[in-house]
């Protein structure tokens, strides 16, 4: 039913001079739509693919398999959750959750297996289990990510002031900020304890923001950990019910949501926004948010010479990481091969720090680190929708420059070099999936490997990351990524100007409505509380 209201994109389409054009309907756009609609703007989605929903979006093969491409799970969705309120007004109540439990991650690192569980002092406890003679580096540890809420709070909410406020509050809740965002995880956790298994085991999860301790912001750190403090949780029915459910929302509020529609320039005179080119065909519009990503914004969308110094020295700031993903498909329930709920974070040994940075990992015999989800596991829905099977995915670090090379081949005809690269990786994820479930074995009825190029093809990542803009300090250290630019009638919305992830994502949609409509937003934000 969804899928019949995607419309494509055709040539005879007009924007009015004040419509909000965005660009790409991943969930920063999504969010940003809905609160600019109930505030009563008008607004259109472009979306380049032929599906919406940016990472949320799924794919299918034969027997009815199903896997989501970027959400394997999503944290704060406990009953009392803001973050719950806010998808419940997003969807019009429409989208449920599924909690994973207890576990909700378990880290093997070396020949220790670590288990996180839901609710600080449950944390704390079973830390102390593993650790007790590091208790009071773990509670030192767990104040200091209490301690860094406010402060992150404070850093995101500048970006939406306007300009007055900007110049005199700006700075200080910047300065506030620095005391985690400029330090690297390493840096911080090693001054509290010089146990490097301690320290390799509360980054484990370090994954979710694509950098390890010594190169990640400790303050991504502290924003991702505390987001997942109370547990994980699945959007009930696939990823891709989150996009769904919001569009279903927004077409009641008179947006249109439009596939196959590629926006290759933003056209400007001077500093003032004048157009789009879409599909090779130019579009006149006087307002646009990008969340197509800040470097794709300021290096390719814009021309050079509308850019200020600042932006065209963006370029120096490094692209997040990249990953080939495995993804299984089995002939049995998850019920009977006996497989869990939680993700499994994988590591060789306790350096992760190398094993993360091993820039010839391609050329390993066995993989030093995996990501392992159990999507088909963690929906309630499945077992009723697609009886009789299961899927997995197996996630591993990967680098453009192994990559790059085939960027201009044909989709699914990338050569013999590009496909034995592949299935080198799936037979060392089958491999390790063997040694942890050998059950598996007789069961597997699909497998496949997508690369970093076709991250590239279908989200337009130049560099095929998955999570925009570096999470390390250099990110928080420019004052580019946020909603408002120089250009007049330019926008910008997603996790670049945020933080990794759906919740990221989200907020980012917030504060870029909020620079739009001001104190308008209060409406919105008593009718969260009040009814959602």
């Amino acid at each position: 039913m969804v899928e019949k209201s995607f419309k494509k994109f055709t040539s005879d389409i007009t924007f009015d001079k004040d419509t909000y054009v965005i660009i790409g309907s991943g969930i920063g756009g999504l969010t940003t739509a809905v609160f600019l609609a109930k505030a009563g703007k008008k607004v259109v989605i472009l979306e380049q693919h032929y599906t919406p929903g940016g990472f949320t979006h799924t794919f299918k093969r034969r027997k009815g398999l199903v896997w989501d491409v970027g959400v394997h799970y999503v944290g704060n969705m406990h009953e009392e959750s803001k973050l719950k309120s806010i998808f419940n007004y997003l969807s019009n109540n429409k989208l449920e959750w599924d909690p994973m439990g207890d576990p909700y991650d378990v880290a093997h690192i070396g020949d220790r297996k670590f288990e996180f569980v839901s609710g600080v002092e449950n944390f704390r406890k079973k830390f102390y289990e593993y650790f007790p003679n590091d208790k009071s580096a773990i509670d030192s540890y767990i104040e200091l990510l209490q301690k860094s809420t406010k402060k992150s709070l404070l850093y995101f909410v500048q970006k939406a002031f306007p300009f007055p406020l900007s110049v005199l509050l700006g700075p200080l809740f910047r300065r506030i900020h620095r005391s985690i965002s400029h330090k690297t995880t390493y840096e911080v956790l090693s001054s509290i304890t010089d146990n490097q298994e301690l320290i390799a085991a509360l980054c484990a999860q370090c994954g979710n923001y694509g950098l390890s301790p010594k190169e990640s912001s400790f303050a991504a750190h502290c924003i991702v950990i505390n987001h997942f403090i109370d547990g994980g949780n699945y959007p009930r029915g696939g990823a891709n019910r989150i996009h769904e459910t919001i569009i279903e929302h927004l077409e009641t509020l008179g947006v249109s949501v439009y596939i196959n529609a590629k926006v290759e320039k933003i056209i400007t005179l001077g500093k003032t926004i004048k157009g789009l080119t879409i599909n090779g065909q130019l579009f006149d519009c006087e307002n646009v948010i990008s969340n197509a990503g800040a470097y794709n914004t300021f290096n390719h969308l814009l021309d050079a010479d509308v850019l200020q110094k600042k932006h065209k020295n963006f370029g120096k700031i490094e692209s997040s990481t990249c990953h080939l993903c495995l993804y299984v498909g089995l002939n049995k329930s998850d019920a009977d091969l006996g497989l869990p709920k939680y993700n499994i974070w994988w590591y060789a040994d306790k350096d992760t720090d190398k094993i993360l940075n091993d820039k010839e990992n391609l050329s390993d015999k066995k993989l030093s680190f995996a990501y392992i989800s159990f999507p088909s596991a963690k929906d309630s829905l499945w077992p009723t929708e697609h009886p009789d099977t299961a899927t997995i995915q197996l996630i591993g670090r990967a680098w453009y420059k192994d990559f790059n090379k085939f960027e201009d081949q044909p989709w699914l005809n990338r050569g013999d070099e590009y496909d034995e690269i592949k299935e080198d990786f799936k037979n060392k994820g089958l491999a390790l999936l063997f040694e942890l479930y050998p059950q598996l074995k007789e069961h597997i009825i699909h497998a496949e490997v997508s690369s970093p190029v076709s991250t590239k093809k279908f989200s337009n990542y130049q560099k095929g990351e998955i999570y925009g803009v570096t999470h390390a300090p250099q990110r928080f250290k420019t004052r580019v990524l946020r909603p408002r630019t120089h250009i007049k009638g330019l926008y910008l919305t997603g996790q670049d100007i945020t933080l990794v992830g759906v919740g990221g994502a989200m907020a980012s949609g917030i504060l870029t409505a909020s620079t739009i409509v001001k104190w308008n937003m209060s409406k919105q934000f008593k009718e969260i509380m009040s009814k959602y």
